[in-house]
């Protein structure tokens, strides 16, 4: 058990709701001396304790010990995306526009697509599920291997089925931006 959480999420409750240790001792039945104790993480606590302090917070037993959330640690600053160019694929460019989680379940990629060039078929990675395709910038044509095509511009989402076999082609001299969703990055 992590008692120093436990002290920063004492103090944070009582100062966010105006109450000395006494308000918060009077409403859990917690002595003054044991919440005292355990703002300056030291004590420990037991487990009727921990219950009483997580009913006084109506919050679960759990979250009494879960990291607090850092707004700056989910956000993925444009300065510090990064470029990779792989060498069998130099007419793409991938950026990874999401910070890298492990509960999170879908990245979101920016691909730049270089003019006057195509790629192979179903060329972005190895997928059992629906990937999501939005123009950024240009246009950008999608082609089956049954060669069905279809135009796709600025503002256009598209999604693409697992089964799909598909190829994109930049018939333009502009590159074209395109943002891309995948539950998986696992490039071919």
């Amino acid at each position: 058990m992590d008692i120093t959480q436990l002290s920063s999420r004492l103090v944070e409750y009582r100062k966010n709701n105006n109450m000395t240790i006494k308000d918060f001792s009077d409403i859990s039945g917690i002595s003054t001396a044991l919440l005292s104790q355990l703002e300056r993480g030291v004590g420990n606590p037991s487990l009727s304790v921990l219950n009483a302090i997580s009913e006084t917070m109506n919050i679960s037993l759990s979250s009494l010990f879960e990291e607090p959330v850092i707004l700056e640690n989910l956000v993925k600053r444009s300065e510090s995306l990064s470029t990779v160019i792989y060498p069998d694929r130099d007419n793409l460019e991938f950026q990874l526009l999401t910070t890298r989680s492990n509960t999170l379940n879908i990245y979101l990629l920016r691909i730049i697509f270089n003019s006057h060039s195509e790629t192979s078929y179903q060329p972005l990675g190895k997928n059992n599920s629906d990937e999501i395709i939005h123009i950024e910038k240009g246009s950008l044509t999608v082609q089956t291997n049954d060669g069905k095509s279809i135009l796709l511009r600025k503002g256009d989402t598209m999604r693409i089925t697992p089964d799909l076999k598909y190829k994109f082609k930049n018939i333009s001299v502009n590159k074209v931006y395109i943002i891309f969703a995948t539950n998986k990055i696992e490039l071919r």
